[in-house]
């Protein structure tokens, strides 16, 4: 029978749903996933209560309502611009459908003269005529079963409704099929939680609207997913420290040589970090330790001092970076402090030219490679170590669990460190990563001074403008941050296209521009300029949140900072204030733009620098709120399950994910089966392939 489950077709392609086509199926997968499954696990943004009468009146004006009507014809359009009418009858009473964008061809075709159709929309009234304005979806009357009870509202895509949507929601639930629970009875019984079909179903169709059972509906669901996220890391952790690997002793006098050409004084948090990482990589077990540490505390110096012990063991290290820039500044720095030690250093981005790359991985493949420093190209199949020992993946947060351990297997067992400048809450830090090893820095360089924020509005940025002259004047840097208006690249660059025309007309040529759009040649250029002040404004879309060190860069100025995460407005912040000159930040903002969330955020950001503070408050500003308006979380690790707010729920899941491995040898055959089709459901069997719970 499991097989058989194992085997459903919920675990098809969304394109395998009747009436969905490639082109659909395409904008499914980028809203939640490739499979029926995927569709099916994403959280509706909110639910509303639609109504279906027989007979309207103003007693249901403004309401959403579902009614059957009789299309009597559609009126002529004599100017293109006005909104298209189409006059229809509902026992005896006159209604209007309205569009103000449509082609009358398809309006015709699904709302033909003379048939019944069912309308669901807002009811509206004009003067003494009801109307339905944009109606939220037209459907065949023999589909009024569907209208009654509770409504699901999903976030959606440029060319997809909210009627296919949920047409084909429905279909996919038909593909569901009861299968065994694999939550202990006590931990259901104790949460008073459905069993986990009847959660899905009750999920996009609550049968009312009551908060309390939405919400016990989206625990359950966000609990599954974080057993199966820790079943993973166990298994996982369990397969890295059975393994033995390379013994890496620690260097002394080339560690002593290094730490001597750095130009400032290690702190002796930097000096704790340094000694945990060295007594973990003597171990015969693989190291895989967690290493925090707030922008500009100093982490990629740790990386450096300890990579230095790799050099004369003929053994591999590599470290994996999120962006090109972040890449090539780690490249130049490496290689300046190691230039008077034999060291072959390389660099691997999916940028290079082809004959380069080749001769890259050649080197690496040979063992002449040292240091490997590149971004997510070092993990493509066509990349061979010789002899893998140590892998440091630096800004995690912007991988998957499933990139980094895929990693580890290029590898003799290499010892891993992953390192984050976005500080987490220990509590979240434990329950997100299970029992791996933490590291923290938790002081900054002596010689750093307080960054001054400021918050300012978007009618007195000219007084900012003026500003930047005095930073001209004393040839220092200063960025300029454009907002991140949508998802659309097309308009990050057109913002940041438009302040850079806007500066150069004070600044001239002392104003630069560096976004996505551009080579990696290109953008190498503009750093140089910058670096070497030939250039003393940048003008940047959101891509050097990582990346760019200058440390004369001492103001920073954020346009729209509503628009931005606490998390993201600290990285963007730490561009500056790496030197011991006065620093600030300048966070606009447009008024009308302005909530009391936006507020609370930017105040955040104003009254602090400490960044495991920030998280902190982060935890506390983003509460559960009201579930009915629940949004979906910022990390792309969970589809349901919400770490900064659903800390119980994933304590409660790790004790039971350790309980689950800890008798794993003990478990029946059926039951581990009922284990690995769970963690197939939520999609962290992709990261089993080479161990299995069973």
């Amino acid at each position: 029978m499991l097989n058989k489950i194992s085997k459903n077709s919920f675990f098809d392609s969304i394109e395998s749903i009747k009436g969905i086509g490639p082109k659909t199926s395409k904008l499914f997968e980028k809203l939640c996933g490739d499979r029926i499954i995927d569709l099916l696990l994403t959280i509706p943004k909110n639910y509303k209560k639609r109504k279906y009468i027989q007979k309207i009146t103003d007693e249901y004006f403004k309401q959403e309502v579902a009614l059957i009507v009789n299309v009597v014809k559609h009126l002529p359009q004599f100017n293109p611009k006005m909104p298209y009418k189409i006059l229809c009858e509902n026992n005896n009473n006159e209604i209007e459908i309205i569009f103000f964008r449509g082609y009358i061809k398809y309006l015709k075709k699904i709302l033909p003269r003379g048939e019944k159709k069912i309308i669901c929309g807002k009811l509206g009234k004009l003067g003494n005529k009801y109307q339905i304005i944009h109606p939220e979806s037209i459907s065949p009357i023999e589909e009024l079963q569907f209208l009654h009870g509770s409504l699901s509202v999903y976030s959606l895509t440029r060319g997809l409704t909210m009627s296919v949507y949920r047409k084909s929601i429905s279909k996919a639930l038909e593909k569901l099929i009861e299968i065994p629970e694999w939550i202990n009875k006590d931990i259901l019984k104790k949460n008073n939680w459905r069993p986990w079909k009847q959660t899905v179903e009750l999920l996009h169709k609550p049968q009312e609207l009551n908060d309390e059972k939405i919400k016990k509906t989206r625990e359950r669901l966000a609990f599954d997913e974080a057993l199966s996220h820790y079943i993973k890391l166990l298994v996982t952790k369990e397969k890295i420290k059975k393994n033995i690997c390379h013994q890496i002793e620690v260097d002394k006098k080339i560690k002593d040589k290094i730490i001597s050409k750095i130009p400032f004084k290690l702190t002796e948090s930097q000096l704790k970090v340094i000694k945990e990482i060295e007594d973990d990589i003597k171990r015969k077990n693989p190291m895989l330790r967690l290493l925090q540490g707030d922008v500009g505390s100093g982490k990629t110096i740790v990386a450096l001092i300890t990579l230095a012990n790799v050099l004369k063991k003929n053994i591999q290290a590599t470290i994996m970076v999120p962006t090109e820039i972040l890449a090539i500044q780690h490249y130049n720095y490496f290689s300046d402090l190691f230039k008077d030690i034999r060291v072959n250093i390389v660099l691997l981005t999916s940028k290079i030219n082809n004959k380069e790359k080749k001769i890259v991985q050649k080197k690496i493949e040979d063992g002449k490679a040292q240091i490997i420093i590149g971004t997510h190209a070092i993990f493509q199949k066509n990349i061979n170590f010789k002899n893998l020992s140590y892998v440091i993946i630096d800004e995690q947060h912007r991988f998957g669990v499933h990139q980094k351990f895929l990693l580890s297997t290029k590898g003799c067992n290499p010892h891993i460190l992953v390192m984050t400048a976005t500080p987490i809450p220990r509590t979240l830090a434990l329950t997100m990563y299970g029992n791996m090893s933490i590291s923290k820095i938790t002081e900054m360089p002596s010689n750093r001074k307080k960054i001054e924020t400021i918050s300012i509005s978007s009618n007195k940025i000219s007084k900012v403008i003026k500003g930047l002259k005095k930073i001209i004047d004393k040839k220092l840097n200063a960025f300029w941050i454009c907002p991140l208006i949508d998802e659309s690249e097309k308009l990050d660059l057109t913002a940041a296209t438009n302040r850079f025309e806007k500066l150069k007309k004070f600044f001239g040529n002392y104003v630069g521009i560096i976004h996505g759009k551009m080579s990696i040649e290109e953008k190498e250029k503009i750093i140089d300029k910058f670096k070497s002040k030939k250039i003393l404004i940048l003008v940047s879309t959101t891509i050097i949140e990582v990346g760019i060190d200058v440390p004369d860069a001492t103001a920073i100025i954020i346009e729209e900072s509503n628009r931005f995460g606490l998390s993201q407005l600290h990285q963007l912040r730490g561009r500056i204030g790496r030197s011991d000159k006065k620093s600030t930040c300048f966070l606009i903002y447009k008024e009308k733009n302005l909530n009391e969330y936006s507020k609370k955020r930017i105040n955040t950001i104003k009254n602090n620098t400490d960044g495991f503070k920030i998280a902190e408050e982060d935890l506390k500003l983003r509460g559960f709120g009201e579930i009915l308006g629940i949004r979906q979380s910022g990390y792309q690790l969970f589809k349901i399950l919400d770490p900064l707010t659903d800390i119980q729920i994933m304590e409660d899941a790790l004790v039971e994910a350790k309980s689950i491995f800890e008798k794993r040898n003990s478990i029946k055959k059926s039951d581990k089966e009922i284990i690995n089709l769970f963690l197939k459901i939520y999609n962290q069997s992709s990261s089993l392939k080479y161990i299995s719970i069973a």
